[in-house]
């Protein structure tokens, strides 16, 4: 797989080279992985790490491991594994690509290029037969719930509170690491943009749970990390800590296909009823 795309610039700036996505080759290569995971993920003496044997070993073994690349820059890349979910109604074990991470050089965010690398990932599972791919991320970063949500049409099946344990790593430590888990079906066709629920009488409230016909409605901060520094990480973690249990009851007998902007600083995660979502992934 190697695909050419031109990432969107800023203003006033002069075109650079294409990026290139394509498979990471070889020791070197894989070792560039390594160092920009750490940069970009802040890490610090003794958080762990990826090493480029690990990469090597998955690339090899039906795993992915994807580049995005200016000339001969790395400036993002993802990787996943090839995993198995439980067999259901007596069929055999579904098989999909598990994406452990995927990431983008700070000074390179913001211009589609981790769109690119989704999409080189899709590229690549489907010239191999595989029409799922799952990750997982923070249900609080309401800009990448929008990207996978909306941009790429994914939808997220299951809460996994503490899924990492009691805190991040790196840049993200004292961070809860409660989790959506997502699936991305590569061969559904591409659902419409969400549109934007219309505002209750009494105004949003975040963390409020609002009944929009069947579906139902939660309003989060659109910048968590503002929040944080505005109100205090002790407000942060109260508000996060009463969201887990709503979205795990929501998804119960949900699935969460769209989390778009409101007014004001806010975005809204739209739930609905896990029989009009048909595919998802099979309850525990």
């Amino acid at each position: 797989m190697n695909a050419t795309a031109t990432p969107r610039s800023t203003a006033g700036t002069r075109p650079g080279p294409p990026l290139v996505v394509r498979d990471v080759d070889g020791p070197l290569e894989m070792t560039d992985c390594v160092a920009l995971y750490g940069r970009v993920m802040g890490l610090r003496p003794g958080d762990g790490s990826l090493n480029p044997r690990l990469l090597t070993a998955l690339q090899d073994n039906s795993g992915l491991v994807v580049g995005a690349y200016l000339g001969e820059e790395l400036v993002g890349f993802t990787y996943s594994f090839l995993a198995r979910e439980r067999g259901t109604d007596g069929q055999g074990p579904r098989l999909y690509q598990y994406s452990q991470l995927a990431v983008v050089a700070h000074e390179r965010q913001g211009l589609g290029i981790g769109r690119l690398l989704k999409l080189g990932q899709r590229e690549r599972c489907l010239a191999e037969g595989t029409t799922l791919i799952r990750w997982a991320y923070d249900p609080m970063q309401t800009r990448n719930a929008h990207f996978n949500l909306d941009v790429l049409g994914a939808v997220v099946d299951a809460l996994k509170p503490a899924m990492y344990g009691a805190s991040g790593f790196g840049a993200a430590t004292g961070e809860s690491t409660d989790r959506f888990i997502v699936s991305w079906h590569l061969d559904a066709p591409a659902r419409p943009a969400a549109r934007a629920p219309g505002p209750p009488p009494d105004g949003w409230s975040v963390g409020r749970v609002y009944d929009d016909g069947d579906d139902r409605i939660v309003v989060l901060p659109d910048d968590w990390l503002r929040l944080r520094a505005e109100s205090g990480p002790e407000h942060a973690a109260r508000l996060r800590g009463s969201l887990t249990p709503t979205f795990a009851r929501l998804l119960d007998d949900r699935t969460a296909v769209s989390c778009v902007r409101l007014p004001d600083g806010l975005a809204a995660y739209r739930f609905i009823p896990r029989a009009a979502a048909p595919g998802t992934f099979p309850r525990p």
